[in-house]
């Protein structure tokens, strides 16, 4: 018996009817440059992380990555749509497609990616696990909380090195699953966090931020960076380019500023590439020439974007150690744009 020949609309369905297969879903890029905003996960009321101003308007260093994304996609940092999640619903609205890329304190541990099917494409922020304390109770270090108790955020990588340095050290302390608002309350003698973390509940939330004293110690390291789900290699790999051009911009010097100069005038060419002039990274990703351009242009190199919400100045005042590019000194390191 002969074919016939059917167009391509008409052919495709036919194929899905015979053989049974489910229709093939547009990838995540696909279904945001056609929505026309991007749906970034952000905790609410987290001053200098990602917080709504007195104006009604989002800011902080993730709502900043947030936007830095919609400007790349775009040309406009105003195209988001920001969707609260909490320690657990970071992953929850991943899994449940609401939304698009989670920008949030989460670090990267090979058994999260396993148990919900997320991806960490790149690192924006190297963090370490601290105390906070109030001065003069005599609390120096971990092993100061022998007899005493301390407070923690529940399902958290936080949480699971506190148990572990305890049982480690023999330390018999009290754990309470609490934030920092108990600690300060006097309901516990300490409050581990990531380090960034307790200087912003310090800066926020103490009455009076100078009683208070973030140890020395180190307790762990802490990668942390976007989320994505993990089956999408496309837009993984948008993301992934977002936080490295703005590591790279760092790196060389570009800066929202001078990113309209350098544009027309630099010669180095992987600056030229960075900004759209030569090459097509652009169009391998997806993306617009210009896109690296515009994510500068709208929210600074990474540097501005750490100083503007953690360093000297803010309330959080974290110097920014080693967050800094490879160059000066810290472990930020972009691929080669080429």
């Amino acid at each position: 018996m002969g074919l016939k020949v059917l167009g391509g609309a008409v052919l495709g369905l036919w194929v899905i009817m015979v053989l049974g297969m489910a229709p093939v879903q547009a990838g995540t890029l696909q279904q945001v440059l056609r929505h026309g905003d991007i749906r970034c996960g952000v905790f609410p009321d987290d001053p200098g992380r990602s917080a709504i101003d007195e104006s009604g308007v989002w800011r902080g260093f993730y709502v900043d990555f947030c936007r830095a994304t919609a400007a790349a996609l775009f040309g406009d940092p105003n195209r988001v749509q920001y969707v609260e999640v909490d320690a657990t619903s970071r992953f929850t609205t991943l899994q449940q497609r609401r939304s698009d890329v989670v920008m949030y304190s989460a670090t990267w541990t090979l058994g999260r990616e396993d148990q919900y099917q997320v991806a960490f494409p790149a690192v924006y922020l190297f963090d370490g696990q601290g105390l906070l304390v109030r001065k003069g109770k005599g609390i120096a270090r971990l092993a100061d909380l022998e007899g005493k108790s301390v407070c923690v955020t529940e399902n958290t990588t936080t949480h699971n090195n506190l148990l572990t340095l305890l049982e480690r050290d023999q330390i018999h302390a009290r754990v309470l699953f609490s934030n920092g608002d108990s600690f300060f309350r006097g309901h516990c003698d300490a409050y581990t966090a990531d380090r960034i973390n307790l200087a912003i509940n310090r800066a926020h939330r103490a009455d009076d931020p100078d009683n208070y004293h973030i140890l020395p110690e180190l307790l762990s390291r802490e990668p942390i960076g976007p989320m994505v789900r993990n089956d999408d290699a496309e837009w993984s790999r948008v993301i992934r380019a977002v936080v490295h051009a703005l590591i790279l911009a760092d790196d060389k010097g570009v800066t929202q500023h001078n990113v309209e100069r350098l544009r027309s005038a630099e010669q180095d060419a992987e600056v030229r590439h960075l900004l759209g002039v030569s090459g097509d990274l652009g169009a391998r990703l997806g993306l617009p020439a210009d896109w690296a351009y515009q994510a500068i242009r709208s929210v600074g190199n990474y540097s501005e974007i750490y100083q503007r919400h953690f360093g000297p100045g803010t309330p959080v005042n974290m110097p920014q150690g080693l967050n800094q590019p490879w160059s000066r000194g810290g472990l930020l390191y972009a691929p080669l744009f080429r």
